[in-house]
């Protein structure tokens, strides 16, 4: 996949000012294709046109979040991060959740940054900037990456057109070990 670079006429341009894995207003259509990352599921893919339009902060764009959470490709810049050099923010994002057969689990749902694009973001994103969000190192301990079928919030009227009965990819997550589930759990803290 490759990002323009180029600063739009509007001010805004990809991995600059606006996260690589945003959905951008010319971005809105929508197809269903066999999943490569979950054989046997059908994903929901998004049209590419990143930095046509305007950025629409609030969505993210489902066929670039994919390719972040499954390539470990970097959420602000799009390039693939390095086992050395990939960082995420914990606490203000994911969940701690009760999986499958085990105890609970720290669930990413936004892909990994570079330490160089953490901080851009620390300076740049209104969400971090008010929880003085730090960003922490990708665990080495493994993590296992889980399709999402249920129908993610914004997209409940795309899905009323998707065919019924359908095993649908809407998006994906990263389930931690244990280690760093507790890790994230004394970063956020009691409550």
């Amino acid at each position: 996949m490759r990002l323009p670079q180029q600063i739009q006429a509007n001010g805004f341009s990809v991995g600059g000012n606006v996260p690589w894995s945003v959905a951008w207003t010319s971005e809105q259509i929508f197809n269903l294709k066999p999943s490569v990352d979950f054989p046997g599921l059908m994903d929901l893919v998004q049209t590419q046109s990143p930095g046509e339009g305007t950025p629409k902060f609030n969505q993210m764009h489902v066929t670039r979040h994919r390719a972040g959470m499954a390539q470990h490709m970097c959420h602000v810049c799009g390039k693939r991060t390095h086992r050395t050099d990939r960082y995420i923010f914990p606490v203000q994002s994911g969940a701690i959740l009760p999986v499958a057969n085990t105890t609970a689990r720290y669930v990413g749902n936004v892909p990994p940054v570079h330490l160089a694009c953490a901080k851009k973001a620390q300076a740049l994103c209104p969400h971090l900037i008010d929880m003085a969000a730090d960003p922490v190192a990708y665990p080495s301990e493994e993590s296992t990456l889980v399709p999402r079928m249920d129908v993610v919030p914004g997209m409940e009227d795309l899905a009323k057109t998707l065919p019924r009965g359908m095993k649908i990819v809407y998006s994906c997550c990263r389930v931690f070990g244990p280690k760093f589930t507790r890790r994230v759990e004394i970063l956020r803290g009691p409550g």
